[in-house]
Formats: C-alpha cells, structure tokens, sequence
C-alpha cells in the first residue's frame, strides 16, 4: 500500500529532526568530554592580579613609597611581561602616570620588557627621591617641639627642612610657628626675628632656659642650611 504524499513528507521530517538531535547530542558529549582550554596569556595575568593583595596606586607624591613598593613586590608572576604590566599599571597620577604611558609605550615597541631587578632600580630612582622629600615635608609641618630638649627639637627640624628642600622663608615661619611658645613669646618681644633659616635656628637656641646644645650636631646642620641657602 503506497503511502500519501502528506504521510511521507510527514516522515521525511521527522528523520531529518532525529538526524538533528543525534548530530547535537554527540557533538555536546564531544565538548564535555574534551579537557578545558588552555586559558590565554591575558585571562592567566587578570585572575593571577585578582589574587594578588592590591597595593592600591602609586602617584610619584605620596610618602607611603616605602609601604607601597614593599606590597608591590610581587613574587607570582611566571615572566617579565606579567611583572612588569603588573606594578606599571598600578603607577598612575600626573609623575608616575606620565612615566608609565612613555615607559609601556616603550616596552610595546620594542617588544622587550624589563626584569624585575631593573625596574626595581628604574623605579627607585624616579620615584624614592620624591617620596622622601614629601615625607620630610609632611612631617615638619606638624612637628612640634611638646616636650623634647630645644637642642634635640632644632637638630630634627633643621635636619627634616635639609630633606624636604623647603624654602627659607617658609622653614622659618614653620619653626616659629612649632617651636616651644615660650621661646617664641621671648623671640617676639625682643623682636629679633629673621627671615634666614639659621639664624632663625641660632635665635631659638639662645634661648634655652636649661639645656646646652650639643655643639658638633647643631654645627653641622646649621652649616649644611647655610649651604644649601647659598646654591
């Protein structure tokens, strides 16, 4: 008995269908069967930052330099590529940003990047220097004699003012500002304030109402300003 044309296409349909769903079925065994691809140089660098404690972003200005470089000294890097993406990407602000565009651009070009020993010297030499003056500059703007020895207090001020390279009328009026108010009282009413940092430092040293300076220390400091006012 033949079969009619609408029973045939009927079962010609449903073959292709079962072919289909055959066809789909081996090939997702295939695929959960098959080992997992090898991830690509850019997916290992991300998930290997996402486990790497943040050292947050260096700028070229803050004072935390010391605390920053300790947490970026990154150990779980497998090349220089890896590393060195890794700290550059975190140098950011208007120094260290403009350090990191040339410096990437450079390495891209190239295609050389540096070992992690050189780019911890490279970046020691652009960025420590500066880090310490802002911390020298951080602190004697708060640092205030309280209860410490005159002599001791002028030493660390005239030694904080040498590493921040403040200017001379600035340092003066921060020591004025700092120093024992007493001592600044006895300045002010005598009236023998200056506009020269060491002898500023040489006015608050004559007064001290008990201590002797230790010559040698203060000597030293006093010229090291006189020089450097001088260049």
């Amino acid at each position: 008995m033949l079969l009619q044309p609408q029973q045939q296409d009927m079962n010609t349909l449903l073959h292709n269908m079962c072919a289909q769903i055959l066809s789909l079925t081996t090939q997702l065994t295939k695929i959960q069967a098959a080992p997992a691809a090898e991830p690509t140089v850019e997916q290992k660098f991300n998930k290997k930052v996402e486990i790497v404690a943040d050292p947050s972003t260096f700028k070229g200005d803050r004072a935390q330099f010391a605390e920053w470089w300790i947490k970026a000294n990154w150990d779980m890097f497998a090349d220089d590529f890896e590393i060195a993406t890794a700290v550059l990407s975190r140098l950011k602000g208007p120094v260290a940003g403009r350090y990191t565009q040339v410096r990437l651009q450079e390495c891209y070009t190239v295609g050389v990047w540096p070992t992690w020993d050189d780019l911890k010297v490279e970046i020691k030499k652009y960025f420590k220097p500066q880090a310490e003056r802002d911390w020298a500059r951080q602190q004697i703007c708060s640092f205030k004699q309280g209860s410490m020895r005159t002599d001791d207090y002028i030493t660390w001020f005239l030694a904080l003012s040498i590493q921040g390279g403040l200017g001379n009328e600035h340092a003066v009026e921060l020591l004025e500002c700092n120093v024992n108010p007493h001592i600044a009282e006895q300045i002010y009413l005598q009236d023998i304030q200056s506009d020269n940092l060491a002898l500023a430092a040489e006015e608050v040293q004559q007064h001290l109402p008990l201590s002797v300076a230790p010559a040698r220390q203060l000597l030293g400091c006093l010229i090291l300003v006189k020089i450097k006012i001088k260049t």
